[in-house]
């Protein structure tokens, strides 16, 4: 990870024109591309047959993965960085950490469980942050599903 090569084959990827607000969007490939929902729904999770439960480990104060990222242009847009935002209706900023909080949920409501452990006073990577705490909950969880 501390290594991480740029580009359009890798991080952060291409991009490809579109007439909707910014006139970008997410591209085929590189790094941040496999995230956007063109490559990658999350929400086949809840219809796996097999529900393993799930540890969600987060840092509260994860400035990328956030209900208020500023790694989100439409975030940008809204608080007035980005000119030309069109609004909410059209593009609304994506409330990341609620979203996977949702599909959580229908997961548990369709038979899984899941446990989500937010770190306080740590970012984006609590494995790197609070090693001794993530390890723990890590090992924990591991040893519960024996």
């Amino acid at each position: 990870m501390l290594t991480t090569k740029t580009g359009i084959d890798n991080y952060p990827g291409d991009a490809r024109v579109v007439e909707a607000w910014p006139g970008f969007a997410p591209g085929g490939r590189g790094v941040l591309n496999t995230m956007s929902p063109d490559h990658f729904d999350t929400t086949a999770i809840v219809d796996l047959p097999s529900k393993p439960p799930v540890l969600w480990v987060r840092g509260t104060a994860d400035a990328i993965v956030s209900d208020a990222s500023f790694f989100d242009l439409n975030m940008l847009g809204q608080v007035g960085a980005v000119p030309g935002w069109p609004g909410a209706d059209v593009a609304p900023p994506q409330p990341m950490v609620t979203q996977t909080r949702e599909v959580l949920e229908r997961y548990a409501q369709a038979g899984g469980s899941y446990r989500e452990l937010a770190f306080e006073d740590c970012g984006h990577s609590p494995h790197l942050e609070q090693p001794a705490e993530f390890d723990s909950a890590f090992a924990a969880h591991i040893a519960a599903a024996e």
